[in-house]
């Protein structure tokens, strides 16, 4: 019999570790690596290359804002719309952030609406809606209102506008700017245009509304003529009343120093003293 081989066991390296790479196999990986950041590098610098490039040419002088146009004003002066931009001499229309100028626009409270457009290569195009005073509205002072609430500017004693005067119910501090409409604003300015439209008083127009702690308003007429008090919801059939009764009784608004329509079934006429 041939005798047995033996079994020899050659181990490179201790039990749980790799084998050692060899220096051959460890280069060409090293090669890769260096090869891929030559690469980056070279990409980066063209990529900052092109970036710097880029800034220079948008800063040359010739993309300068020369010309700002101003569209769809009619109560703010187009030198004030410029102005609120805030731009520099040397200003970039290429490097201009337009919707932060549309909100520079904004802070006027004449202007509801706003926006910025380039008109390349050198202009600037201001489109905006601006706000109409709606009414007055006496908080303390006397104040323009807008339609949508927002105090447009402080009236003095001596200006004295074609406009529905809006009375506070209390006494309020409010700035130019501030959006003041509450839903007993908004009733009061429906009622004054309800009142406008209504036939019941003959051509009569309301010349002050009044909102009264209790939800109800309070319309004056002016001189020598009543206080009338009533609600917002269903005007017109207040006014028929008030009509119907005035047409029974034979007597003019004039006679009375307040009128309530509050009530259903009645209207409430308080005389003027010693009429």
């Amino acid at each position: 019999m041939e005798p047995r081989a033996t079994i020899q066991d050659f181990r490179t390296s201790e039990p749980g570790r790799r084998p050692k790479r060899s220096r051959r196999e460890s280069l060409p990986r090293l090669r890769r690596l260096l090869q891929a950041a030559a690469i980056l590098l070279v990409v980066a610098g063209g990529v900052a290359a092109l970036w710097e490039g880029y800034r220079r040419v948008v800063r040359l002088p010739y993309f300068r804002v020369t010309e700002v146009r101003v569209e769809g004003n009619l109560q703010v002066p187009e030198t004030d719309i410029v102005a609120s931009l805030g731009l520099d001499y040397d200003s970039n229309i290429l490097e201009l952030d337009l919707p932060d100028l549309s909100r520079r626009v904004l802070q006027n409270p004449w202007i509801r609406e706003a926006s910025v457009r380039r008109q390349l290569p050198l202009s600037l195009t201001i489109r905006v809606v601006e706000r109409v005073p709606e009414a007055v509205f006496i908080a303390g002072r006397r104040y323009l209102l807008s339609a949508d609430g927002v105090i447009l500017a402080a009236l003095d004693d001596g200006e004295l506008p074609t406009l529905p005067t809006l009375r506070s119910a209390l006494p309020r501090p409010v700035g130019v700017g501030e959006r003041v409409l509450s839903s007993e604003m908004a009733q009061g300015l429906s009622v004054w245009r309800q009142f406008q439209m209504a036939n019941a008083l003959q051509g009569e127009r309301a010349h002050e509304i009044a909102m009264a702690t209790d939800g109800s308003y309070l319309v004056n007429l002016g001189q020598e003529m009543p206080v009338i008090r009533l609600h917002a919801r269903g005007l017109e059939e207040q006014l028929r009343r008030l009509g119907a009764a005035l047409a029974a009784s034979g007597q003019g608004l004039g006679t009375f120093a307040e009128v309530d329509l509050r009530f259903r079934d009645r209207v409430v006429f308080r005389p003027v003293k010693g009429g």
